[in-house]
C-alpha cells in the first residue's frame, strides 16, 4: 500500500462500525463516500437495503463486482489504540477483515469503466448478510465475475476462496417408552448417528474440502426411544 492508500485505510478502522451499531455503519459508509471522492473524484450511492445502508459504486447492471463489507465485529471502544503500524503490519478493528480489502479495491477502480464494474460495500456481512444476501445474489448472478476483496492469512496471494453451504438433516423416527416396549419405537438418534460417518468420509483434505458435523440434537425425555432428530452440517470448498 501507498502511504496515502494507509491514511485512508486508518480513517476507516478509526471510525468504528460494529455491525450491531446502525448509526456506526451508517458513518463509515460516509468516510467511505469521503475517500471515494477524493481518490476518483466522484460518490458512491449509499442505499438501504432492508433498513441497512450499502455503499455501491459504479455500474448497477456490472459486469465486475468488486463486494466487500465495512462492519465488524468488536464493540465500540474493544481498541485502544484503535490504529497502530509495527513495521510492515497495521492493526485496527476491521485491517484484515475487511477494510483495507475495501481500500485496495477503491484505489483499483481508478481508470475503471464504471458503466462495467461495481464497488459493493455492505454493513452486516459479519451477522450473516441477512439483509444484504439477496442484493449481492441478485446481482452477482448477473455478472461474469465476482471479486470478494477479504485478505488471505499470512499476507499471501489469494487465488480462491472458500464457499460455503449449511444443512440441515432431520430425521423422523417413532416415539415409545424406553423401558416398557422399546422394540415399537424407531429411535432417530440412532439413525442420524449413521449419517455422520457418510458424511465425514465427504471430507476431501487434498482439494481443501470439508465436511463438518456441527450441532445434533434428539430425544425430548430420558425415558423415551427419540422421535426427531436434526444434524447441522458445515460445508466448504474452493470457488
Amino acid at each position: 500500500m501507498t502511504d496515502q492508500m494507509l491514511k485512508d485505510l486508518q480513517a476507516l478502522v478509526e471510525c468504528e462500525s460494529p455491525s450491531s451499531d446502525l448509526a456506526a455503519c451508517a458513518k463509515v459508509l460516509e468516510v467511505a463516500n469521503q475517500i471515494t471522492a477524493k481518490v476518483l473524484g466522484t460518490s458512491a450511492e449509499i442505499i438501504q437495503e432492508s433498513g441497512r445502508p450499502v455503499y455501491w459504486l459504479g455500474s448497477k447492471n456490472p459486469e465486475v463486482v468488486l463486494l466487500t463489507h465495512l462492519d465488524t465485529v468488536w464493540p465500540i471502544g474493544s481498541f485502544a489504540p484503535l490504529w497502530r503500524v509495527d513495521g510492515d503490519v497495521a492493526s485496527g478493528p476491521g485491517v484484515f477483515d475487511m477494510k483495507s480489502g475495501f481500500i485496495q479495491a477503491l484505489y483499483a477502480m481508478r481508470g475503471q469503466d464504471l458503466d462495467r464494474v461495481a464497488l459493493i460495500a455492505t454493513t452486516d456481512e459479519e451477522t450473516g448478510s441477512a439483509t444484504s444476501r439477496k442484493l449481492i445474489e441478485e446481482v452477482s448472478k448477473r455478472a461474469k465475475a465476482v471479486l470478494v476483496m477479504e485478505a488471505s492469512l499470512d499476507g499471501k496471494l489469494k487465488i480462491g476462496r472458500k464457499g460455503t453451504s449449511m444443512y440441515q438433516i432431520t430425521i423422523h423416527g417413532r416415539a415409545a417408552h424406553a423401558g416398557l416396549e422399546p422394540e415399537k419405537g424407531i429411535n432417530a438418534t440412532v439413525e442420524i448417528s449413521k449419517i455422520v460417518s457418510k458424511l465425514i468420509a465427504l471430507e476431501n483434505k487434498g482439494l481443501g474440502t470439508s465436511v463438518v458435523p456441527t450441532v445434533m440434537t434428539s430425544g425430548s425425555t430420558t425415558n423415551t426411544v427419540p422421535a426427531l432428530a436434526s444434524l447441522d452440517v458445515d460445508s466448504r470448498s474452493f470457488t
